[in-house]
């Protein structure tokens, strides 16, 4: 069987390649960069002797990305799980985001998803496959920044609970992961006010789930605590704060 991961290159995605490979799993690793790729799985299938494909896919850029992904998909095992560790954000994500700013972000972020989940949905209805969503902390409640990122993450839940609402538990698992700061590239030298997660701390508990039923989770667990106490803010003490 083959497992799908788009984002593959960096952070969490390439995390969780390594946490698939080591389970003994043959993947399909798609991220912008080719030379990016290709070092990963040549490194992965050194490691883990496993049979690793690679696709090259500029999210923000293609009109139907889940199309290129069913080609690149045909002559491999048959996909039981599709993982999309996908996400782009802006230090400049507020209101004064230009048109086209805010079309990289949504394409990234919901766009892609939304067709590729569409495009490989009935392979993976035939195999009672696994969709693994990952959504943020950010989209617990609006405000000032990540405007466009948060609306677009928030739009997942949705999407994850459509998902559910269609697909019998034994049909098809959809899982939901709603995730707090990680340790990437992107935070580094940032000040946290909780700390980042390690990313293969994460996939080592989302590959360990696989397969396992639906749900949404918080990870780390502690940041659904923080959603509640963010939401439950009566309006005139949220709108005052600006953290």
């Amino acid at each position: 069987m083959t497992a799908v991961v788009v984002g593959a290159s960096s952070g969490l995605g390439r995390a969780l390649a390594g946490e698939l490979a080591r389970s003994g799993r043959g993947l399909l690793l798609i991220a912008s960069d080719l030379r990016d790729l290709h070092a990963v799985a040549a490194d992965l299938q050194v490691r883990h002797d496993v049979t690793i494909s690679t696709l090259a896919l500029d999210l923000a850029r293609e009109p139907d990305p889940g199309a290129r992904i069913r080609e690149a998909l045909i002559g491999l095992p048959d996909i039981s799980a599709l993982l999309l560790p996908v996400g782009l954000s802006r230090s400049d994500d507020d209101f004064s985001l230009s048109a086209a700013r805010i079309g990289e972000l949504l394409a990234i972020n919901l766009h892609a998803p939304l067709a590729i989940v569409h495009a490989l949905l009935p392979s993976l209805r035939e195999s009672h496959g696994s969709v693994v969503l990952f959504g943020s902390i950010a989209s617990a409640r609006g405000r000032g920044r990540n405007v466009v990122y948060a609306s677009a993450k928030r739009a997942l839940d949705s999407l994850y609970e459509s998902l559910r609402q269609t697909h019998a538990p034994d049909a098809l698992h959809v899982q939901l992961y709603r995730l707090g700061f990680l340790a990437t590239n992107l935070t580094y030298g940032v000040k946290l006010p909780l700390g980042a997660s390690q990313p293969a701390d994460i996939a080592r508990k989302v590959v360990a789930r696989l397969g396992k039923g639906s749900f949404a989770h918080h990870l780390p667990r502690r940041y659904g605590l923080i959603a509640w106490l963010v939401r439950s803010l009566p309006w005139s003490l949220y709108r005052r704060w600006r953290g």
